[in-house]
C-alpha cells in the first residue's frame, strides 16, 4: 500500500541556515525558514521560547487530505517527537478505518 505521505518542516531560523541543514540531512522534503514563532504559536498552540534566542518547541501534526488534524504532538524537550514509523502506522491505521466504513 502506498501511504502517500507528504512531509514539510519549518523553523524560525534563517532561510540560509535551513538550506544548509537540509543539505546536510539529505532529505527529500521541503523545509521552510524564517517562520514567526508567535504567529505559529497563536495558530497552532505550539509553545515557543521568547528569550534571548527565539525558537519553537518541537511540534508536529498529521493532517489528513481533508485538512483535519488527526494527530498532534508538542514537546518542550528532546523526548517525544514523531518518528517515521509512528506516522506510517497512524496513516495506515486511518486508511484501514476509512476502507472499513
Amino acid at each position: 500500500m502506498n501511504a502517500e505521505i507528504k512531509v514539510v518542516a519549518g523553523s524560525v531560523d534563517s532561510a540560509e541556515s535551513v538550506r544548509e541543514l537540509r543539505s546536510g540531512l539529505h532529505v527529500g522534503f521541503s523545509m521552510w525558514g524564517e517562520l514567526d514563532a508567535a504567529t505559529v504559536s497563536a495558530d497552532t498552540g505550539a509553545p515557543y521560547h521568547d528569550g534571548d534566542k527565539v525558537f519553537l518547541h518541537g511540534s508536529g501534526w498529521l493532517i489528513n487530505p481533508k485538512g483535519e488534524i488527526v494527530q498532534s504532538l508538542i514537546s518542550t524537550g528532546p523526548i517525544g517527537r514523531f518518528t517515521a514509523s509512528d506516522i506510517l502506522r497512524k496513516v495506515l491505521f486511518e486508511k484501514r478505518q476509512a476502507a472499513a466504513r
